[in-house]
């Protein structure tokens, strides 16, 4: 399995060199990517990304802090520290706080290439571990032994998250809009045929009204609730045109850009965004939904 990156640094020009490094290397998959470190964590648990290649001096969040409260939270990903500071206190610091390995700026492409091969080969020896563990538990079971079952999680939220994070907009205020209606489709039983015929977006506003109402907040306005999704939808959009013309065969364009928007519009803020044309693209949000619980229940 590819191995996959997450990046964490407010320098746009290390970003660009780390992700040409991931992908000229053939390293594997840059699942997602940050500016500082309060809005990386919650990416992070979402995404779980095998690797994090993350700056120690960022603005509202230091790495190291980011890397600590990562770690405190339960993930498991791998730290490695990518930065122009020198003090051995601080790296020190970093290290106890759950970095692995550390580099220093100005990024040197060969040490950087070493080092994430070397944290592969650390991930692929866990892999080999958990195979056998997973055999052992496999005799056991043949032997009537029932092993300790694994706690349930709330698959489906983090599920419908995880696209979300990966389109970049995990943030935006309508994401949890988003959310709810997706996983109130899936509780409903809908399918891709059952959408076509009786999915309407305004059973969806209703049905996030009565949700918000019975959790005591009052005077909730449906055309308020629109407004959010449609932002959000729309900083989407945006989010996916750049991605293309950064790279138009990035996994995560090639991936969302037809299933979650129309194509064509997604073509037009491209232009729109390279000032070639003057219309910026239009959003689809019953669309998008549709295309999000899609990938949801696709896995």
């Amino acid at each position: 399995m590819s191995t996959s990156f997450y990046i964490v640094d407010d320098d746009k020009v290390i970003q660009k060199i780390l992700k040409s490094i991931i992908k000229d290397k053939e390293l594997g998959n840059l699942i997602g990517y940050s500016s500082d470190g309060i809005e990386a964590i919650e990416k992070i648990k979402v995404l779980n990304p095998d690797i994090v290649l993350v700056d120690l001096l960022m603005p509202g969040m230091d790495g190291a802090s980011m890397v600590s409260r990562l770690k405190e939270e339960g993930c498991d990903s791998i730290f490695i520290m990518i930065s122009q500071v020198d003090s051995k206190e601080m790296i020190s610091k970093a290290y106890r706080d759950g970095v692995e390995f550390y580099i220093n700026k100005p990024i040197n492409v060969i040490e950087v290439i070493s080092v994430i091969k070397s944290v592969q080969e650390k991930l692929n020896m866990s892999k080999v571990i958990k195979s056998f563990e997973n055999a052992f538990k496999g005799i056991e079971m043949l032997k009537g032994e029932s092993p300790k079952p694994a706690p349930k999680a709330s698959d489906e939220r983090d599920s419908v998250k995880k696209v979300l994070a990966q389109i970049g907009i995990l943030g935006e205020a309508g994401c949890t809009d988003i959310v709810n209606i997706v996983v109130w489709l899936m509780d409903m039983g809908y399918s891709q045929e059952a959408m076509q015929y009786k999915y309407k977006l305004s059973d969806a506003y209703s049905h996030l009204k009565s949700k918000y109402e019975g959790e005591g907040n009052t005077d909730v306005n449906k055309g308020a609730i629109e407004q959010r999704i449609r932002r959000a939808v729309k900083s989407a959009l945006s989010n996916m045109a750049h991605l293309g013309i950064e790279d138009y065969y990035n996994d995560i364009f090639v991936k969302y850009s037809a299933t979650l928007f129309d194509f064509g519009e997604v073509r037009r803020e491209m232009d729109f965004i390279r000032e070639k044309s003057a219309h910026s693209g239009k959003v689809n949000v019953k669309k998008f939904i549709e295309g999000v619980l899609m990938a949801v229940m696709e896995g």
